[in-house]
């Protein structure tokens, strides 16, 4: 199960570019967001020193490789008040040894997801969380099941973020700074959904990158988007100025790990 290879164009890889010049072999690529070739091999490096698979791909092995080094965090949040996302996405993460947070319907569940993350991140010590649930343009269901007919406050959308704009800013102290926030659901990021993930980069911090189309569960489409995405940044960066901006701040630096 892949969560980042060849070609993939990401503030997720940014974080891994970082993670590799800073933790032994200490592979000092550019970091810039972009999986190539240098990158690939980076990963190879990265891999052979740790008795890895050396497949040039970050697999969940090599992801949790990277968390163990860096003693920094994945959190995943699923709605399970659908059942097929439980049956598909919660499984496949626990069997790739992630832990997911899985909750059900609730009015005003988004407070009790906002607590549970803040719970599970630490001070600074999250470098990914993503949202798997239903989505649509502009919302991404949180603990609602379907779209139509979700309780009340149990997605983050457009509509609603005066209304939980308190709750979201809770997280914002979990993230380590070249971090990120994946949003899994379909068509999230499609049409005004850029508006959305442009106040949520603003609200934590941290990038947020959500798929522009469906986006289906199970299997690789676990750990992955399919298709386009938007990504939009703290201040109203680019991938290319965050990355360097990053690189500056945490890149220059070398564990023992």
């Amino acid at each position: 199960m892949t969560l980042l290879w060849n070609g993939d164009v990401l503030p997720t890889v940014a974080t891994s570019q970082i993670l590799m010049r800073r933790h032994r072999p200490q592979t000092l690529i550019t970091t810039d967001g972009h999986f190539g070739p240098k990158t690939g091999n980076a990963v190879w490096k990265f891999q052979d020193h740790h008795t890895l698979s050396r497949d040039q791909i970050i697999g969940p092995i090599t992801w949790h490789k990277l968390e163990d080094v860096s003693r920094l965090r994945t959190l995943d949040v699923v709605d399970g008040t659908d059942s097929s996302l439980v049956q598909l996405e919660a499984n496949d993460l626990r069997r790739a040894g992630f832990d997911p947070i899985v909750l059900f319907g609730m009015s005003n569940g988004l407070e009790v997801a906002m607590n549970e993350i803040a719970a599970r991140g630490g001070n600074g010590q999250t470098m990914l969380l993503r949202f798997h649930g239903h989505g649509n343009n502009g919302l991404q269901n949180v603990t609602g099941g379907e779209i139509n007919g979700a309780p009340h406050l149990a997605a983050i959308s457009l509509s609603n973020y005066g209304q939980i704009e308190h709750l979201l800013v809770r997280i914002k102290r979990i993230f380590v700074e070249f971090g990120a926030v994946q949003l899994l659901g379909c068509d999230v990021g499609g049409g005004k959904g850029t508006g959305l993930v442009e106040r949520l980069a603003q609200t934590w911090g941290v990038p947020v990158t959500a798929g522009i189309h469906t986006q289906f569960g199970g299997g690789r489409a676990t750990f992955r988007f399919e298709g386009a995405t938007v990504s939009k940044f703290p201040g109203g960066d680019s991938l290319k100025g965050w990355s360097a901006a990053m690189e500056q701040r945490h890149g220059m630096q070398s564990e023992n790990s």
